[in-house]
């Protein structure tokens, strides 16, 4: 008597893993699961299943490695990929009966599933079809574009689900690295548009004086070397969604263009005829527009048009609960693109990971992981990353201090209408007072080692002494 089919999963992330268990499970077909790929071996070789998915990365072995082993187990096993990589083009895939890529597309996932199963069981019956809702679709697109469980970053998946329907402008705030693209991302793939264009332009990476022609385009002739008219951003986004990254770069005079198009949906192309397009905005920054609306370099009006809705992306240092889940992503990503062995970064430098501020938020962490990944150097490479970036901040915070000292001790001079100083006695107390702060600022970021401390200003240690009793710094 054939056995019915089963599906045993090897995936390391706990969410993922579950997500793929319970759709699998509803779909009515037995499944089973291992997060290490050792036991997961050790279980297929007694339950013989019908179908494996296998991360793109699995723990301690290269991905071919692990196939041949399941492969060798029996060669009726189908073995399907989950990867989260956008390109596949790289990976060996000829051991391998399919490829899922992530974020899961549920019905293409159904249709993947029913082909592999259905080889070698002729009387198999079409998996039962699972009807999922829209916030369904919706909650594990968000989940698998961005990371995290921790409050900030649940409130920001909450406020993408509610304002990725209705068709509004939509602001995306934060610090550089912070994701604010996938969070864009997330609202087109969850909107009404998704089958549409989502149309990328990086305002800060167009020289001003392409700026408008990139945006509106340009008809033949308008220009020197306008040899054919060209369709601008805004017309290949029609009907979709355009994102309009660090909007804040966009000249003075360009943004009433802009605040035209978010108001009527129409604008002129240079030197040619008025274009109407109906095209959803989501724009993006990192600069403060407020300021910017306060000095004059930002329009008021279109400030409001484009602030409907403001999601802001917190900066990784306010949800340090999320590292551990996004080194784990990096590494399995990354491990895979480069052909390495899968393996656990070690709680050294889990501890340093969780203590760093990173200042380059997500996209900081993701590049040291691939140092760490390329170079097969954790330790070395990762301290020396962040000791450098550490005394850069230091220096920095100095540096500013140092300004605003000197700034200060030069400002007071003007208040002083009867008693008229040298230049001479001027500059050097604001040296002085300029030193005094520096001398601080160091001795507290090393936490009062001297030798330290000196190296960190460039002085010899018998200098700091010395500057030290001067300022009655001495404890």
């Amino acid at each position: 008597m054939d056995k019915s089919p089963s599906i045993f999963l090897i995936v390391s992330d706990p969410v993922q893993n579950d997500n793929l268990k319970t759709f699998i499970q509803e779909s009515g077909l037995n499944v089973e699961s291992a997060n290490q790929y050792d036991e997961g071996l050790k279980i297929i070789t007694v339950i013989m299943p019908t179908l494996v998915i296998l991360d793109s990365a699995p723990q301690g072995i290269q991905l071919q490695t692990a196939v041949s082993r399941i492969k060798e187990v029996s060669r009726d096993i189908s073995v399907l990929l989950l990867t989260s990589l956008t390109e596949t083009a790289d990976l060996d895939t000829s051991n391998i009966d399919g490829v899922i890529k992530l974020p899961l597309n549920y019905p293409d996932l159904q249709r993947i599933i029913t082909r592999c199963i259905k080889k070698g069981n002729e009387g198999f019956k079409p998996i039962r079809p699972i009807n999922f809702s829209e916030d369904d679709l919706h909650i594990d697109i968000i989940n698998n574009l961005i990371l995290g469980e921790s409050k900030r970053i649940v409130e920001v998946k909450n406020i993408i689900r509610r304002v990725s329907e209705p068709d509004i402008t939509v602001l995306v705030r934060g610090e550089s690295g912070t994701g604010k693209e996938l969070a864009a991302q997330a609202v087109y793939r969850c909107s009404k548009r998704k089958n549409k264009p989502f149309v990328k332009v990086l305002c800060a990476a167009i020289p001003e004086g392409l700026l408008e022609s990139e945006l509106f385009g340009h008809e033949k002739g308008a220009f020197t070397g306008a040899y054919r008219g060209n369709p601008g951003k805004f017309e290949f986004a029609n009907g979709g969604t355009i994102f309009l990254d660090e909007i804040g770069d966009v000249p003075h005079s360009l943004q009433v263009k802009l605040l035209q198009v978010l108001q009527d949906g129409e604008f002129s192309k240079i030197g040619g005829k008025e274009v109407r397009v109906d095209v959803r905005v989501i724009a993006a920054s990192n600069k403060n527009l407020e300021k910017g609306v306060v000095s004059g370099s930002f329009r008021e009006d279109l400030f409001y048009r484009l602030n409907v809705v403001s999601i802001t992306m917190p900066p990784l240092r306010e949800r340090r609960e999320d590292i551990p889940v996004l080194t784990e992503f990096f590494l399995h990503k990354y491990c895979t693109l480069y052909n390495k062995i899968f393996r656990p970064l070690s709680k050294e430098i889990m501890d340093k990971f969780m203590v760093y501020n990173w200042l380059g938020n997500v996209r900081e962490l993701e590049n040291v992981i691939k140092r760490i990944i390329v170079l097969d150097s954790e330790k070395i490479e990762l301290v020396s990353h962040i000791e450098v970036t550490e005394k850069k901040e230091t220096l920095q915070d100095i540096n500013k201090e140092t300004k605003e000292t000197e700034k200060a001790a030069a400002s007071s001079v003007d208040t002083i209408s009867n008693n008229v100083r040298s230049l001479k006695e001027i500059s050097q107390e604001a040296v002085q007072k300029a030193e005094e702060v520096a001398i601080k600022n160091a001795l507290l970021t090393c936490k009062w080692n001297k030798r330290k401390a000196a190296e960190l200003l460039c002085i010899s240690y018998k200098t700091l002494f010395h500057k030290m009793r001067q300022y009655n710094l001495l404890e």
